[in-house]
């Protein structure tokens, strides 16, 4: 699969308000990757580091970064009452089903959640 190496998203390094309601959405470019920082709808503050290759290859993807930092919280809203380690896992799952990745592929950096306020593992999640 063919990725970009640059698109025009890297210019602007700040994403507006996605759907005020449920999630706000802020993102920062650095060199290597990408944070995007936000609280969703049940109050999780999440903290994301996606690798700039997954960052690009998303806004490729999905038209722009905007609509790839809206994608990236959607997903981790999907699950944010788990912890910390299933919303890093479910992230990085959908995020290669989207790019058509191979999921077991060690050489694909991956999505690292970290978090302020994301509830503590449950048993539940401790047995995935």
């Amino acid at each position: 699969m063919d990725l970009p190496t640059t698109t025009q998203h890297q210019a602007s390094n700040e994403l507006p308000y996605a759907n005020q309601e449920t999630v706000s959405v802020a993102a920062i470019s650095h060199r290597d990757h990408f944070a995007l920082d936000f609280t969703t709808h049940t109050g999780s503050h999440l903290d994301l580091h996606v690798p700039q290759f997954l960052f690009d290859a998303l806004c490729a993807r999905l038209g722009n970064a905007y609509k790839a930092g809206c994608w990236v919280a959607a997903r981790c809203g999907e699950v944010d009452s788990l912890s910390r380690q299933s919303i890093e896992r479910y992230v990085n799952i959908m995020t290669c089903d989207k790019l058509g990745l191979e999921r077991s592929s060690s050489t694909i950096p991956r999505i690292t959640v970290s978090s302020i306020t994301a509830p503590e593992p449950s048993a539940k999640d401790r047995s995935c």
